[in-house]
């Protein structure tokens, strides 16, 4: 993993390009977070809103059986229904004894990460794109859940520390200022800061 990324350096990045990051984050995907978080608060999940949960997260890939897509959103609506019981090693355990379609176990750790950043945003996301910007080895290569999982878990603790360090500093305060600016229209909510610095995360790793 790179050593020049601490929050700080994270932070920094952030301040120094934040002109750049602003114009390319899209309305749209506020709008389609607040639209979603708004939903999985609800007892039912209508089939519109289980659409667009499938292609946000990202289970449209071939391999993955309807028995994954099934368990997954039966997974979604218990976490939902009991928001202090979401256990990420346990939600990605479930998923991984489900097989693909070759008949292999499927590691879906960035969908878990995913469906919990729904739940409470102050989870956040973890893909292979961020993994790779940060400089942390793919698990993919590694034997057995156990092996695989200890990397991830590692890696997410590192970024939450991270983030949770960048949402404390008052530095953030002008990136979270700056985004109402530009984006916040009178009478409009305002996302979370945890949620806008996802964004802006999320921007930083695509503009590299």
């Amino acid at each position: 993993m790179r050593d020049t990324y601490t929050e700080a350096g994270l932070l920094e990045q952030l301040q120094l390009h934040k002109g750049q990051l602003l114009t390319s984050i899209s309305q749209d995907d506020i709008a389609l977070d607040a639209y979603l978080r708004r939903e999985a608060r609800k007892n039912e999940h209508h089939s519109v809103f289980r659409y667009v949960l499938k292609h946000y997260i990202g289970l449209v890939n071939p391999n993955l059986t309807e028995e994954f897509e099934q368990t997954f959103y039966h997974l979604f609506q218990e976490a939902a229904r009991n928001p202090d019981k979401r256990g990420i090693v346990e939600l990605t355990e479930t998923l991984y004894e489900v097989k693909n379609r070759r008949g292999n176990p499927s590691m879906q750790f960035p969908q878990v990460t995913h469906l919990l950043h729904l739940l409470n945003v102050h989870y956040p996301i973890f893909d292979p794109a961020r993994a790779a910007f940060f400089g942390m080895p793919s698990a993919n290569h590694l034997a057995g859940f156990e092996k695989k999982m200890k990397r991830y878990i590692e890696q997410y603790s590192r970024l939450y520390e991270w983030n949770q360090a960048i949402l404390q500093d008052s530095r953030f305060d002008e990136l979270s200022d700056l985004f109402d600016e530009y984006f916040i229209q009178p009478g409009c909510k305002t996302p979370s800061r945890a949620k806008k610095l996802d964004l802006y995360l999320k921007a930083l790793v695509n503009a590299h």
